[in-house]
């Protein structure tokens, strides 16, 4: 099956480096679980790049539909495809497998239910060199199977600029959930040098979003759309809301922690504000679960410690008193007097 957006004849490629050395190659990783319905478009959308030298490398992780069939049809139709199947160990570990393969001197993600436009590439790789950044990150559409795009979706504090870290820090935490993601951006490959997605977690790109961005000198930001976010009715953003949430509040945890080490003062009072909001979230989602309320107390006795942080930051009386009352108390605490006062 192809997609009408990107019917071109196919043909081979060595995915070699041009012969006057001046095209990098480019590694881009497909983590893939039995999304057979969509995978053929993401996959036309990548080969079809303009860009010509890339690595591409799909990984099967343990699909039990259509995939790996497609995958491997792919793979005997362009010499840049690279295909790995694996035992179904969830999207971290598929991506971790591409970085481990990855032979480019620059490497992004795809999701395999999503597509890219057809410059993709070649825009991220031009804003990259032009601006001597280490992560490029462009704007997103997001829509539906049919193309629709939410109304809510306008994102007008998606600016273009080129930014250090730390001020890229600060901008991405303040700004929208499109910074934080792994696709729709492109990345210095060694950046990636000694750094994994936590496998058997969700939330994953929470976890090693602060880490990326201090390993980087300079981020550039372009607001052109050249990535199509794709919502299923099956896809993990859609599905109720469990245990497995709080893997966010865990990961906010480790930022916190991690940015106080690194210095990142600026950004502390955010991180600490986004825990909270979480914790309000699972509060209201998981009163009956046991399990879930052991977790969320265990995980509000470590987010107590960040209030003597705060107090030390610049803020606002009301946040003082919030700091304050989450000392004497809990964060977990706050969250339930705030859901309280809310439903009154």
């Amino acid at each position: 099956m192809t997609d009408s957006r990107f019917q071109e004849p196919m043909q081979n490629h060595e995915g070699r480096q041009s012969s006057n050395g001046s095209d990098p190659l480019i590694t881009v990783v497909l983590p893939i679980y039995n999304v057979a319905k969509w995978l053929d478009t993401c996959i036309q959308s990548i080969v079809k790049q303009t860009y010509r030298n890339l690595q591409i490398i799909l990984v099967d992780d343990g699909s039990t539909d259509e995939s790996p069939t497609i995958c491997e049809r792919w793979a005997a139709k362009d010499n840049r495809i690279n295909v790995v199947h694996q035992q179904n160990a969830g999207l971290s570990a598929a991506r971790n497998t591409g970085l481990r393969l990855r032979k480019g001197e620059y490497v992004c993600f795809v999701d395999s239910d999503d597509y890219v436009e057809h410059d993709y590439v070649q825009r991220m790789l031009d804003t990259a060199l032009a601006e001597q950044a280490d992560m490029v990150v462009c704007n997103v559409r997001k829509e539906d199977e049919n193309g629709d795009t939410p109304a809510e979706e306008a994102d007008p504090g998606f600016e273009t600029k080129t930014l250090t870290s730390r001020q890229y820090m600060i901008y991405a935490m303040q700004s929208s959930w499109k910074h934080i993601v792994a696709w729709n951006k492109l990345y210095r490959s060694e950046i990636w040098d000694d750094l994994t997605y936590p496998v058997g977690k969700i939330h994953e790109d929470e976890f090693v979003f602060a880490q990326l961005v201090v390993r980087c000198r300079r981020v550039a930001c372009i607001n052109d759309v050249l990535y199509h976010y794709v919502q299923h009715d099956g896809s993990i953003t859609n599905e109720k809301y469990s245990i497995r949430n709080l893997d966010k509040i865990e990961a906010l945890c480790q930022r916190f922690l991690f940015l106080d080490e690194k210095g990142f003062n600026e950004c502390l009072l955010n991180t600490f504000n986004d825990i909270i909001t979480n914790f309000m979230r699972a509060e209201n989602n998981l009163r009956g679960d046991t399990q879930a309320r052991q977790r969320l107390q265990s995980l509000s006795i470590r987010g107590r410690k960040f209030c003597l942080i705060c107090l030390q930051q610049p803020s606002s009386l009301l946040q003082k008193i919030k700091f304050l009352f989450c000392l004497a108390s809990s964060p977990l605490a706050y969250a339930k007097f705030v859901n309280r006062l809310r439903h009154r």
